[in-house]
């Protein structure tokens, strides 16, 4: 199996500009790839190839001042860039039959799947990816700290005597931080779970209408489907019990404490996004139950109080008061 370390680069979109487009397409597009940078390491970890494209974007056609700085890409440059369409399939042609995806953050991928709807190309090959950031925390510290490139490649005393923030560039540099670690261990490893974050058994998004699923109408909706809400172990695959109701935190976000007779305490995290045609949709996330947000969850638990989270008295408009005053009922404000 060969690895292919990825780099993209994107333009962005003016607000107003990308709210349009958003809404028009019925699809998330937060951004316009106009830059694919691809390095293959064999088995062996050996450089063995690259692949390089500026891609003309469809939708974002003008270059964001921004971008053009950071990434040294032209209006020039793009405008005479391949359209997405065929340089998705030169680069699907390079990558081969049989490969694995590195990353450095989990931003390329998805980036790279949005634009893929947008224009209706295939993107059912970008499958089995590995972010080689996660990799490095494993195989190192073991921090969950997002490390950048630059800085793990001083760590490593490699050589940065190339431009940063192009895509060739940085996916190159990606490669030799492979080199480094134990890549097929760490992807045996990534592997056994579904997301490879601390603790993290199981991952999902549900109702997602931005990408053709059905969203869900309201977002109570959502966090009360039982589908989502009562889950079944992901490890074992057995009943759960719920000592526990749900717990409505900041914003819209829901936890809920499960149990499994064999893998113990696990956590249920449901967090509400509301989709472009103004339906819902949810992320659902199960991870073993840490002391420390058992005591958080168990304190909101207690705060709200066993018949649930406690009313607030409604504060009554100040013309409420003035009505009262003249009936004598409450004394009036001096003015």
């Amino acid at each position: 199996m060969d690895y292919i370390s990825l780099d993209l680069e994107w333009n962005q979109a003016y607000p107003e500009q990308l709210e349009a487009v958003q809404k028009r397409l019925g699809t998330r597009l937060r951004g316009e790839v106009i830059q694919i940078g691809a390095v293959k390491l064999d088995a062996e970890m050996r450089i063995v190839g690259s692949y390089s494209v500026i891609v003309r974007p469809r939708f974002f056609r003008h270059i964001n001042r921004h971008v053009a700085r950071l990434t040294g890409i032209t209006q020039d440059m793009i405008d005479l860039g391949v359209p997405l369409p065929e340089a998705s399939e030169r680069f699907r042609r390079w990558c081969g039959e049989d490969y694995a995806f590195l990353t450095w953050g989990p931003d390329d991928i998805p980036m790279l799947e949005d634009n893929f709807r947008a224009q209706r190309v295939d993107g059912s090959w970008l499958h089995r990816v590995y972010d080689l950031q996660k990799i490095y925390n494993r195989q190192t510290d073991g921090s969950h700290k997002q490390r950048s490139l630059e800085f793990v490649m001083e760590q490593f005393a490699l050589p940065q005597n190339l431009p940063a923030h192009d895509a060739l560039n940085d996916a190159y540099f990606t490669a030799l931080v492979a080199q480094k670690l134990d890549v097929p261990r760490g992807v045996a490893d990534y592997d056994k779970t579904s997301d490879f974050s601390d603790g993290v058994l199981l991952s999902d998004v549900s109702g997602d209408a931005d990408v053709g699923a059905k969203g869900y109408r309201t977002a109570y909706e959502a966090v009360h489907d039982a589908a989502l809400n009562e889950p079944t172990c992901p490890l074992c695959g057995g009943s759960l019990a719920f000592p526990e109701r749900t717990v409505h935190m900041k914003g819209q976000k829901y936890l809920r404490m499960m149990v499994c007779p064999t893998h113990g305490k696990l956590l249920l995290d449901l967090r509400v996004s509301r989709n472009l045609n103004e339906t819902f949709r949810v992320r659902r996330t199960i991870r073993v139950l840490d002391e420390e947000t058992e005591a958080k969850l168990r304190a909101r638990l207690a705060e709200e109080g066993a018949g649930g989270r406690p009313r607030r008295r409604r504060r009554r408009p100040r013309a409420e008061f003035r009505a009262e005053a003249v009936a004598g009922s409450v004394p009036a404000d001096n003015e």
